[in-house]
């Protein structure tokens, strides 16, 4: 019986989330993280119906919320828009499940974190060989500059996992949305 545990995506993630919390606490100056999607298939609201992935707590009682994506090496070093090294391209989830009965909306509807991490595996997949922290609000805020994700992507589906839409950029056109941007540490 295959569970949710056992997706290669969600085995790809827990390779990685250790890698990615050493990031947030550098950064963050050891924030406490809480990830939200620790039940599984048991979602928490915040990351269903929000796009948070994981919260920032700070010794204030402050917090900030993330949204993640953790992408594979390949994609790093074969991207469809390789700009200046090392950066590729970007990927924004549009639909899921299409063409079905039960296609809805993804994360470019719901996207209500504040911050987006977004990190490109080594070829050992045990660390983050480039990651980039966006401010979602300038990115969204970006994208309307452009007319749209239609006017600066282009849509490609994946068919392997969920039947999804997304649209896929040049990264270098949301510069102006990177916080914070690294390599392996």
């Amino acid at each position: 019986m295959r569970t949710f545990n056992n997706l290669k995506t969600v085995q790809f993630q827990e390779k990685l989330k250790e890698s990615a919390i050493k990031i947030y606490k550098k950064i963050f100056n050891n924030c406490e993280v809480q990830d939200l999607r620790e039940n599984g298939v048991n979602v928490h609201i915040l990351d269903k119906e929000f796009g948070i992935d994981k919260l920032l707590s700070f010794k204030t009682g402050q917090w900030i919320s993330i949204q993640e994506k953790y992408r594979k090496y390949d994609f790093l070093v074969n991207s469809n828009y390789q700009i200046k090294p090392p950066w590729p391209d970007f990927t924004q989830e549009y639909k899921n499940a299409v063409g079905t009965i039960n296609e809805n909306n993804g994360e470019w509807f719901k996207l209500g974190a504040q911050l987006y991490f977004y990190g490109w595996a080594n070829k050992e997949e045990n660390n983050f060989k480039r990651w980039i922290i966006i401010d979602i609000a300038k990115y969204k805020l970006i994208v309307e500059e452009y007319g749209g994700l239609d006017k600066i992507g282009t849509m490609k589906y994946n068919h392997v996992h969920g039947k999804a839409s997304f649209y896929c950029f040049p990264i270098d056109l949301i510069k102006d949305a990177w916080l914070f941007n690294g390599s392996e540490i």
